[in-house]
């Protein structure tokens, strides 16, 4: 919790000393370390100055994920503003007295498109959201390969590209990860974690993401002027949209259901460290939990909330007739730049992404028969809007943050199809959620087909409907406090290695440690 008009001094990626008191936390797997902790101990072991050890560590850190490591650093590794790009210094200035709030997280997004260089956005190599969401074709590595047209060429295609990716590995991988520091303590990988599903199952997951982005783009085939030059439909066993690939497979005695899901997100980043300062690469490391805390605006016994944001997906799993692999998809607004579908390849994290341990959280109903065939109605819909705003208004990175996060587009699909979302915090903006709408307007005056038959009105009544209703977490006061309370609970894992999520869950008290 938060006192009022002070910043937070306590660690808010403080860790529980009931962690790992459970077979399913799986720490002979993934022993833990807080953040600042082996910052700490990392920065010791290198014999250098704090600003020193921060540059080293941005060096190795992807541009784009520089702006969420600016609110995971704990305060006192803030002080370091002369290591950042010119045009972050100023947010690094904001963010270094304290936690970011569901208010400043609407702001940033707004502002975000004037924080980041203006040629970022224009270079003709970069891919608008649009393009990425029509693409025909998938990458591997240097290489595009054309989308399978079927079931069959999809497995096919799926093996050989998981057997190449295969023969490709050698052991130069671990000095193109990061490693080449394996003395110096903490580097930007969670060395020594495995993925759950092997590698053909994560491309099988790959390949029919982008499958459904395609399908889905057809609807905008006769909606003039929005992207490329395809003449004809995309199809992939001989169906034409998601919704009838779906109804397709569950003819055939596929199980394909959905659940909205959240956990804590923590941007694509992953860290660990040695514990071992002479660690070499065989030798036992650390796993590092990694999340942005911020203040709720919500108070309890007179002092403000903290939580930890959550990533939120709606998740489509797909398992076959003879029970093997299933497949695993989830549809949001990403960091990827666009919104729309994404393979669930992230690596297995004990901690925060297992689906069967708790610290997956699924508030809802799953979601199946008709109403899954709704909601990938509404899910082409919510693409073809925001991906042709952020395509004609030139948005960085799809329209991330300005047409709201991850967060706020599986909520608003939540509220889409049952008339309620269970997710917090909420920031779309009003001005954004007014230019969705007239881009909705512009796109069916100019033939885009937002569903079959009756569901065509009913498609488009409930994405107005939804951004209209959904809620807004900015300011919250009166009588809006109990529900998005209530949201905040549910948006929790039930259970977790953070101090944070275990206050408001109910695995520990809400009174932290003095």
């Amino acid at each position: 919790m938060t006192k009022q008009g002070s910043g937070s001094n306590h660690d808010p990626l403080a860790i529980s000393e009931a962690w790992g008191h459970q077979a399913d936390d799986q720490i002979e797997e993934a022993a833990l370390i807080s953040f600042e902790a082996a910052l700490d101990t990392s920065w010791l072991r290198r014999g250098i100055s704090r600003e020193a050890f921060l540059s080293e560590l941005l060096r190795d850190l992807d541009q784009r994920h520089l702006i969420p490591l600016l609110a995971i650093l704990p305060r006192k590794w803030r002080h370091a503003s002369a290591v950042l790009p010119d045009h972050l210094r100023g947010l690094g200035a904001v963010l270094e007295g304290g936690l970011i709030s569901p208010l400043m997280l609407a702001a940033l997004a707004d502002d975000l498109q004037h924080l980041i260089p203006a040629t970022e956005a224009t270079q003709p190599s970069r891919r608008n959201a649009l393009q990425r969401w029509s693409a025909l074709t998938i990458q591997a590595g240097e290489t595009p390969h054309r989308l399978p047209s079927s079931l069959e060429a999809w497995r096919r295609q799926a093996k050989q590209l998981s057997d190449s990716a295969r023969e490709g590995n050698n052991s130069s991988s671990d000095a193109r990860s990061g490693l080449r520091s394996l003395g110096a303590g903490l580097v930007w990988r969670n060395h020594g974690l495995k993925h759950r599903q092997t590698g053909e199952s994560r491309w099988c997951n790959t390949l029919l993401a982008q499958v459904l982005n395609a399908l889905g783009s057809n609807r905008l085939l006769t909606s003039t002027g929005c992207y490329g030059s395809r003449s004809a439909p995309f199809t992939f066993e001989g169906t034409t949209s998601p919704r009838e690939l779906i109804a397709r497979l569950s003819d055939r005695g596929w199980t394909c259901g959905a659940r909205i899901r959240a956990s804590v997100a923590s941007f694509g980043m992953g860290a660990s460290c040695p514990n071992d300062p002479k660690a070499e690469a065989g030798s036992a490391w650390n796993q590092v939990p990694l999340g942005v805390a911020y203040r709720t605006g919500l108070l309890r016994q007179g002092q403000e909330l903290e939580a930890l944001l959550p990533h939120c997906s709606f998740e489509l799993e797909l398992i076959p007739p003879d029970g093997t692999a299933c497949t695993l998809l989830q549809y949001y607004q990403g960091t990827e730049g666009l919104n729309g579908w994404a393979a669930m390849n992230d690596l297995h994290r004990p901690w925060q992404n297992d689906r069967d341990n708790g610290t997956v959280a699924y508030p809802g109903q799953a979601i199946r028969a008709e109403q899954l065939l709704l909601a990938l109605d509404l899910c082409d819909l919510m693409a073809a809007v925001h991906n042709t705003t952020a395509c004609r208004g030139h948005l960085h990175s799809g329209g991330y943050g300005a047409l709201g996060f991850c967060i706020d587009s599986t909520a608003l699909l939540e509220q889409a199809l049952t008339g309620r979302s269970h997710l917090f915090p909420l920031t779309l903006g009003g001005i954004w959620r007014e230019r969705l709408n007239e881009q909705l307007d512009q796109l069916l005056q100019h033939g885009l087909n937002p569903g079959i038959g009756t569901d065509r009105e009913d498609c488009v009544g409930r994405y107005q409907n939804a951004l209209r209703a959904l809620p807004s977490d900015l300011f919250l006061q009166g009588d809006a406090c109990a529900p998005a309370l209530g949201r905040l609970v549910a948006s929790q894992p039930r259970h977790s290695p953070f101090d944070l999520v275990r206050r408001l869950n109910g695995e520990e008290s809400l009174t932290p440690p003095a």
